[in-house]
């Protein structure tokens, strides 16, 4: 088979993966043939392991090799593949790609300091401080805050107000307190 259409083959396959899992995995929909089900599951373990963040991509690509006895090339296209594939299913892509680029880049710039080259590691350490800047911090979710409305059954000595009058108050007490929530 021609390096053409192996491609188009490849990128058929994907395809197909990806409209398979955007339709929820239904068999009824979508039928995987049997290499396509090898390879979605390949890519599973290889997503799984990156999404772990235990493992450098080099070690990641050993445990492709040992547990589906596949070769180097192959087990380095299969997590470009799972990145592909699962991080468009993945609400947070952006931050994923941008993780996978700071990892890479940490790589380089090992690589860099160990072959003494001190001007292309600062360069590329120059690099990964912008994606350092755009990868975004963890900030816990903040649970929405309560109010408590108290309501005792003293009577108001400066006249007597109508109900309607009573919730616009309340309302423009609420409006406040929004304005001034930190969620």
């Amino acid at each position: 088979m021609s390096r053409i259409s192996l491609e188009r083959l490849a990128s058929d396959n994907r395809d197909t993966i990806v409209r398979y899992l955007e339709n929820g995995g239904d068999d009824d929909l979508i039928m995987l043939s049997d290499v396509q089900k090898k390879l979605l599951d390949r890519w599973r373990f290889a997503d799984e392991k990156i999404r772990e963040k235990k493992y450098k991509r080099e070690t990641i690509a050993n445990f492709i090799m040992a547990k589906y006895n596949v070769t180097r090339d192959t087990a380095f296209r299969d997590m470009v593949s799972a990145e592909y594939v699962f991080s468009s299913s993945a609400p947070l892509n952006k931050k994923y790609w941008v993780g996978m680029r700071i990892e890479f880049l940490q790589t380089k710039i090992n690589e860099c300091y160990l072959a003494n080259d001190r001007i292309s590691a600062a360069q590329l350490e120059k690099v990964m401080q912008k994606y350092l800047e755009m990868y975004p911090d963890y900030s816990a979710p903040k649970s929405p805050k309560n109010i408590i409305f108290n309501f005792n059954n003293a009577k108001k000595t400066d006249g007597d107000m109508t109900v309607d009058a009573a919730y616009e108050m309340v309302d423009e007490i609420v409006k406040k307190l929004e304005n001034n929530d930190d969620y």
